[in-house]
């Protein structure tokens, strides 16, 4: 399948979302998304349950450890119900399973959400969350209220919307496993390397411009710092630093070509605090110092 089919399905997810405000999370179990860097980033948003009462939940390690849990009843339930369900989470969140299947075999789901139906029941849900970790009760349900959609569309609008993404998806499992035969014999429903791998890359990618490092990304996903370096140096041939540096430079280009705003200051937008260091780094990845780049342009 050509690369930019993988633009065409992230376009279309991202107007889903934006259109009928469903949130989109697509469950691999498989893997088969990191076997290519450029899906991967592009599916990046859809990798994980991004909505903030569900990373306030994940904050806490033994609630992230119940979520990562829930993949395989899920892929249990999926093979039973042999089709699109409805169902609520340990932590109160409703949410459609769409199966992704491919020549019969499940290898993932797009879960569909994040909706609240039953306002008591998930009330419920939070105070006994609240109870049994340190997070603050109060502070839950408003991030309940606030994140989770109360107009829950029908089956059949998410069937026509997502099962068009599902069968999307399958084709691109079906051709990636023709080069990754692998693939087909590695299903795994609890893998903590992309778990995590999709928290870091949404962490980088929604605080690159910041000071940040691979200890709060390693605290952020409840795991040691030698273990994020070394997953997403295996899943994305690259190291966590080099990676902040690339998105960086990415920015600096469209303020160089497209602002009279200071190279200094263009630096210190984009997290570095050395104007010098930045200059360096810029020239590493793009064969010229940023002033040559903005005169090129």
């Amino acid at each position: 399948m050509p690369k930019q089919a993988y633009s065409v399905l992230t376009d279309y997810l991202k107007q889903i979302s934006y259109e009928f405000g469903i949130a989109i999370c697509i469950n691999d179990f498989s893997g088969f998304l990191f076997h290519d860097r450029e899906l991967t980033e592009l599916l990046q948003p859809f990798m994980i349950h991004g909505n903030p009462y569900c990373m306030m939940i994940k904050s806490d390690k033994a609630l992230w450890d119940k979520c990562q849990s829930m993949k395989k009843p899920i892929a249990e339930k999926c093979r039973v119900q042999k089709g699109t369900f409805y169902g609520m989470c340990h932590a109160g969140v409703e949410e459609y399973i769409v199966p992704i299947t491919c020549n019969g075999q499940l290898i993932g789901t797009i879960n569909a959400g994040v909706f609240c139906s039953h306002t008591k029941v998930g009330e419920r849900f939070v105070k006994r969350i609240s109870q049994s970790s340190a997070l603050n009760e109060t502070a839950l349900l408003k991030l309940y209220y606030s994140s989770l959609n109360m107009k829950i569309p029908g089956i059949e609008k998410i069937n026509s919307l997502l099962g068009i993404a599902a069968e999307y998806i399958a084709r691109i499992y079906s051709d990636i496993s023709l080069s990754h035969p692998d693939v087909l014999n590695n299903l795994r429903y609890n893998s903590s390397e992309d778990n995590i791998l999709g928290h870091t890359l949404a962490f980088v990618k929604k605080n690159y411009k910041n000071q940040i490092s691979v200890q709060d990304i390693a605290h952020s996903c409840h795991c040691s710092e030698s273990y994020i370096n070394h997953t997403f140096k295996k899943k994305m041939q690259i190291n966590v630093k080099s990676y902040i540096n690339q998105l960086r430079v990415e920015d600096a280009k469209t303020y160089l070509s497209g602002t009279d705003l200071p190279v200094k200051t263009i630096a210190s937008f984009l997290g570095f605090n050395d104007s010098n260091y930045f200059c360096k780094v810029f020239s590493e990845i793009c064969g010229e110092p940023p002033t040559q780049f903005r005169k090129n342009k």
